[in-house]
């Protein structure tokens, strides 16, 4: 079984040691015992932001589950694209650990990697330190992957660059 559209990934993102933070890691973690269709990768990109540039440059789709703190109730879930967080390189930045997956989307449209990419974010209730999710967002788990997973079926192709 394929998506019909080339390579997908699925990034996982997040503190995974900061309860709420790590729910895209935990997500994707759930997300490795379904039957996926071949062309789906399913990534633990963590706090990476650097490390996951060779995803962007190897598919066609990006979709990226995080925590996103938009004063909303906890587990809530938003979709948007990376042009809607200002996905723009701190010039202060020194180092390239530095480094973020929104800043990574801005180095791969610079060097023309341009997967069309969407974010699922998710209202965290408590990121501190703990290595499992709230139980508010645990429920979510279900939904979010079902959101995920419609992503993985219903986005369609357009020059991101």
């Amino acid at each position: 079984m394929t998506t019909g559209s080339g390579r997908v990934t699925v990034i996982g993102a997040g503190n995974d040691l900061l309860k709420d933070e790590g729910i895209g890691v935990h997500v994707v973690k759930t997300m490795e015992g379904l039957k996926l269709p071949e062309d789906v990768v399913l990534v633990i990109g963590g706090v990476s932001g650097i490390d996951m540039l060779e995803h962007f440059e190897s598919s066609d789709r990006v979709i990226i589950v995080d925590a996103v703190d938009a004063g909303d109730t906890p587990g809530a879930v938003y979709r948007f694209g990376p042009e809607q967080v200002g996905v723009l390189v701190d010039e202060h930045k020194t180092s390239l650990h530095q480094v973020d997956l929104f800043d990574t989307i801005k180095m791969a449209r610079f060097l023309g990697h341009c997967p069309e990419t969407v974010i699922i974010g998710v209202q965290p209730h408590d990121i501190s330190w703990g290595t499992e999710p709230t139980t508010v967002l645990v429920s979510r788990i279900p939904e979010i992957i079902q959101v995920v997973m419609g992503e993985i079926g219903v986005l369609e192709s357009s020059d991101q660059c």
